[in-house]
C-alpha cells in the first residue's frame, strides 16, 4: 500500500495513514516508500518530511493472538514498535497541530508507551522533532 499510494499522499499532502491488521503497533518516521538510497547493495527509504506517518494499529486482541516476529535490527524507518495489545488516542488540537498517543492495555494505570506530535503539511510545513 505505502509504494502503491505514496506519491498520492505526497502530492495531497496527507499527514497520517492509519491501517490495521497486522496485531501490534508500529509508528514510522517520515521516510519516503518509493526513494531509497542504494548502498552496497542495501536498499534503504530516504527521510523525507513531506511523506506521511503510517501507522499500525491492529492491537485491539483477536483469537491468533499477536504479531512478535519483527524485522531485526529495527530499520531506521521505523520510529516506534511493540507486540502488545493496546489503543491509541489521536487529539486534533487546530488546523496546523494534532498529538497521537499509543497506550499498552496491560499497564495498571494510564501509561503512554509512544506519543507524537503532528504538524499539518499544508498549514504547517516543519518538520517534526521525536
Amino acid at each position: 500500500m505505502r509504494v502503491a499510494f505514496e506519491s498520492w499522499f505526497v502530492q495531497h499532502k496527507v499527514d497520517l495513514v492509519v491501517a490495521g491488521h497486522v496485531h501490534s503497533y508500529e509508528r514510522t518516521n517520515r521516510f519516503s516508500n518509493v526513494q531509497y538510497n542504494i548502498t552496497n547493495g542495501i536498499s534503504t527509504p530516504v527521510k523525507d518530511p513531506s511523506s506521511p506517518v503510517y501507522l499500525t494499529i491492529g492491537d485491539g486482541g483477536n483469537i491468533e493472538g499477536l504479531a512478535d516476529r519483527f524485522t531485526e535490527p529495527q530499520p531506521s524507518y521505523s520510529a516506534y514498535r511493540e507486540a502488545s495489545f493496546g489503543h491509541a488516542m489521536l487529539e486534533i488540537k487546530n488546523r496546523t497541530h494534532a498529538h497521537f498517543t499509543w497506550h499498552r492495555n496491560h499497564d495498571n494505570e494510564a501509561v503512554v508507551a509512544d506519543s507524537q506530535w503532528l504538524f499539518n503539511r499544508y498549514w504547517y510545513p516543519e518538520e517534526e522533532h521525536c
